[in-house]
Protein backbone atom coordinates (compact mmCIF):
# COMPACT_ATOMS: atom_id res chain seq x y z
CA UNK A 1 0.00 0.00 0.00
CA UNK A 2 1.19 3.51 -0.81
CA UNK A 3 2.58 5.03 2.44
CA UNK A 4 0.68 8.29 1.75
CA UNK A 5 -2.65 6.49 1.41
CA UNK A 6 -4.76 6.41 4.57
CA UNK A 7 -6.96 3.47 3.57
CA UNK A 8 -6.52 0.27 1.61
CA UNK A 9 -8.11 0.28 -1.84
CA UNK A 10 -9.91 -2.68 -3.34
CA UNK A 11 -10.33 -3.33 -7.07
CA UNK A 12 -13.91 -2.71 -8.21
CA UNK A 13 -15.48 -1.57 -11.46
CA UNK A 14 -18.71 0.36 -10.94
CA UNK A 15 -20.43 2.62 -13.48
CA UNK A 16 -20.72 6.25 -12.36
CA UNK A 17 -21.64 9.66 -13.69
CA UNK A 18 -19.48 12.68 -12.89
CA UNK A 19 -20.75 16.25 -13.05
CA UNK A 20 -19.40 19.71 -12.32
CA UNK A 21 -20.06 23.33 -13.20
CA UNK A 22 -17.88 24.68 -16.02
CA UNK A 23 -16.32 28.14 -16.28
CA UNK A 24 -19.51 29.50 -17.91
CA UNK A 25 -21.59 28.35 -14.93
CA UNK A 26 -23.24 25.53 -16.89
CA UNK A 27 -23.42 21.93 -15.68
CA UNK A 28 -21.37 19.38 -17.62
CA UNK A 29 -21.10 15.65 -17.07
CA UNK A 30 -19.62 12.42 -18.35
CA UNK A 31 -20.00 8.71 -17.81
CA UNK A 32 -17.04 6.90 -16.27
CA UNK A 33 -16.25 3.96 -13.99
CA UNK A 34 -14.24 3.13 -10.91
CA UNK A 35 -11.01 1.13 -10.99
CA UNK A 36 -10.47 0.79 -7.26
CA UNK A 37 -12.19 2.04 -4.12
CA UNK A 38 -11.71 2.86 -0.48
CA UNK A 39 -14.35 4.10 1.95
CA UNK A 40 -13.46 7.74 1.26
CA UNK A 41 -11.94 7.72 -2.21
CA UNK A 42 -11.53 6.09 -5.58
CA UNK A 43 -9.51 5.88 -8.73
CA UNK A 44 -11.71 6.60 -11.73
CA UNK A 45 -11.25 5.90 -15.42
CA UNK A 46 -12.98 7.22 -18.52
CA UNK A 47 -13.13 10.76 -17.15
CA UNK A 48 -13.52 13.06 -20.16
CA UNK A 49 -14.32 16.21 -18.18
CA UNK A 50 -11.51 18.74 -17.94
CA UNK A 51 -10.46 18.61 -14.29
CA UNK A 52 -7.36 19.50 -12.32
CA UNK A 53 -6.17 18.78 -8.82
CA UNK A 54 -8.47 20.59 -6.39
CA UNK A 55 -11.55 20.54 -8.64
CA UNK A 56 -14.71 19.45 -6.80
CA UNK A 57 -16.96 17.11 -8.76
CA UNK A 58 -20.22 15.39 -7.96
CA UNK A 59 -20.23 11.62 -8.44
CA UNK A 60 -23.53 9.88 -9.03
CA UNK A 61 -23.82 6.15 -8.35
CA UNK A 62 -27.34 4.91 -8.90
CA UNK A 63 -29.58 7.14 -6.79
CA UNK A 64 -26.75 8.21 -4.49
CA UNK A 65 -24.51 11.19 -5.15
CA UNK A 66 -21.73 12.91 -3.23
CA UNK A 67 -19.07 15.56 -3.68
CA UNK A 68 -15.44 14.54 -4.21
CA UNK A 69 -12.22 16.54 -4.64
CA UNK A 70 -9.83 15.58 -7.41
CA UNK A 71 -6.52 14.64 -5.74
CA UNK A 72 -4.62 13.26 -8.74
CA UNK A 73 -4.93 13.49 -12.53
CA UNK A 74 -3.36 10.93 -14.85
CA UNK A 75 -0.72 12.00 -17.34
CA UNK A 76 -1.99 12.50 -20.91
CA UNK A 77 1.10 10.75 -22.35
CA UNK A 78 0.57 7.48 -20.44
CA UNK A 79 -2.00 4.76 -19.88
CA UNK A 80 -3.32 6.78 -16.94
CA UNK A 81 -4.86 9.47 -19.17
CA UNK A 82 -8.57 9.92 -18.46
CA UNK A 83 -7.94 8.63 -14.93
CA UNK A 84 -8.34 10.66 -11.74
CA UNK A 85 -8.06 10.01 -8.05
CA UNK A 86 -10.77 11.48 -5.84
CA UNK A 87 -11.39 11.88 -2.11
CA UNK A 88 -14.77 12.51 -0.53
CA UNK A 89 -15.41 16.00 0.82
CA UNK A 90 -18.49 14.93 2.76
CA UNK A 91 -19.20 12.08 5.12
CA UNK A 92 -21.38 9.66 3.17
CA UNK A 93 -22.14 6.31 4.75
CA UNK A 94 -21.15 3.37 2.54
CA UNK A 95 -21.35 5.32 -0.75
CA UNK A 96 -19.51 2.60 -2.68
CA UNK A 97 -21.23 -0.36 -1.00
CA UNK A 98 -17.99 -1.66 0.53
CA UNK A 99 -19.26 -2.34 4.02
CA UNK A 100 -20.60 -5.76 4.86
CA UNK A 101 -24.28 -5.93 5.71
CA UNK A 102 -24.91 -6.59 9.37
CA UNK A 103 -26.07 -10.03 10.36
CA UNK A 104 -29.73 -10.49 11.16
CA UNK A 105 -30.56 -12.16 14.45
CA UNK A 106 -32.70 -15.30 14.52
CA UNK A 107 -35.54 -13.25 16.04
CA UNK A 108 -35.26 -10.68 13.25
CA UNK A 109 -35.28 -13.41 10.60
CA UNK A 110 -38.37 -14.98 12.19
CA UNK A 111 -40.18 -11.63 12.17
CA UNK A 112 -39.31 -11.10 8.49
CA UNK A 113 -40.56 -14.58 7.65
CA UNK A 114 -43.82 -13.98 9.53
CA UNK A 115 -44.36 -10.65 7.73
CA UNK A 116 -43.82 -12.31 4.34
CA UNK A 117 -46.31 -15.06 5.19
CA UNK A 118 -48.86 -12.51 6.40
CA UNK A 119 -48.42 -10.43 3.23
CA UNK A 120 -49.12 -13.52 1.09
CA UNK A 121 -52.50 -13.89 2.79
CA UNK A 122 -53.66 -10.33 2.05
CA UNK A 123 -56.10 -9.89 -0.84
CA UNK A 124 -54.64 -8.24 -3.96
CA UNK A 125 -55.25 -4.51 -4.30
Amino acid sequence: MNPNRKEKRVPAVLPIRISRINEDGKPIECLAHTLNLSRRGARLAGVTLAVKVGTVVRIHRGRASAYFRVMWVGSPETDSRFQVGVASVENVSNFWGLEEPTAVSEAGELQSSQRREFAKQLPPM
